[in-house]
């Protein structure tokens, strides 16, 4: 399928004010540089009373939470899109491969100006920007794009240490977190902006807005078919987090107006810096490489 828009009530629905917020807490929570960061304290505890709280990424658990809740995400937007009736996107189908060249016939690696150039990135935007440079580069492309072959080989799918909890974290730290960015466009000059116009792959804020997020999520989705039958199970998510309905915006938290200052003050930071909820950690990325090495 060529490069299409999501249709537009569905795209109105997926950039509401609660499906951002929604997405926003739960990779906010799962996230061990915000969650343990002692100026967090009270915005944690808040986010937690109203049961936002789960292991987090790397913990025993955190893959299955990842795998469960993008499956739920997509069957939530597969009954928009039934809805819809757009011949486009009869429902949300990933790629069978991931797309290799930047240039892409359906889905190329959108354009930015100066991406080449460093000196001329406005400082505001340069930490998204070097994330985007980086992960379109020949090596990291290449390097994820053997990922890919690696991630869905029977080979590695059946290992004994490949359990599904495992293959999901697995996969969020590798190809799934390259992929946001290396599709990402420009990041918006509002990072909180809750029009549908605000549809930048590269934060958990507004990434599903956009039509690109579902054909990765796709991906990996059908990469939870791919372990099933190479190990003849079906997917067991009963001790799966389930992520409450409820995502107030900060200023609706029991938050003083200091900690509330502050809540503002990281949202407005490119990717959370230094959250990066869509950059994994040297050590991940290290465990990750000895781990699909092996």
């Amino acid at each position: 399928m060529m490069c299409s828009d999501i249709p537009t009530p569905v795209k109105s629905m997926m950039a509401s004010s609660n499906m951002r917020w929604r997405h926003r807490y739960w990779h906010l929570v799962k996230n061990a540089n915000f969650v343990n960061d002692p100026a967090n304290a009270s915005l944690v505890l808040a986010l937690a009373d109203i049961g936002w709280t789960a292991s987090l990424t790397g913990q025993p658990g955190s893959g299955l939470d990842f795998l469960f809740m993008h499956r739920m995400m997509i069957k939530n937007i597969d009954a928009m899109l039934a809805n819809a009736n757009d011949a486009a996107w009869p429902k949300v189908v990933g790629w069978s491969q991931i797309p290799s060249g930047a240039n892409d016939v359906d889905w190329p690696e959108p354009e930015i100006e100066n991406l080449d150039d460093p000196t001329q990135w406005p400082a505001e935007f340069s930490i998204s920007l070097a994330a985007i440079s980086n992960a379109r580069s020949e090596a990291v492309v290449a390097q994820n794009l053997e990922y890919e072959r690696i991630l869905r080989s029977t080979e590695f799918l059946q290992r004994d240490d490949i359990s599904l909890d495992v293959y999901g974290d697995v996969l969020e730290s590798s190809v799934h977190n390259w992929m946001h960015m290396r599709f990402a466009d420009h990041p918006p000059a509002d990072f909180n902006d809750e029009s549908i116009d605000n549809d930048w792959l590269g934060a958990p804020f507004s990434s599903h807005v956009n039509s690109y997020f579902w054909k990765l999520h796709g991906w990996i989705d059908d990469c939870i078919g791919l372990w099933e039958t190479a190990n003849n199970e079906t997917a067991d998510f009963s001790n799966a987090w389930r992520p409450p309905e409820e995502a107030p915006p900060w200023n609706q938290l029991n938050l003083d107006v200091e900690i509330l200052g502050l809540a503002e003050t990281k949202s407005r930071a490119p990717l959370f810096d230094p959250i990066a909820p869509f950059q994994s950690s040297p050590e991940s990325m290290e465990s990750v490489a000895r781990m699909l090495k092996d």
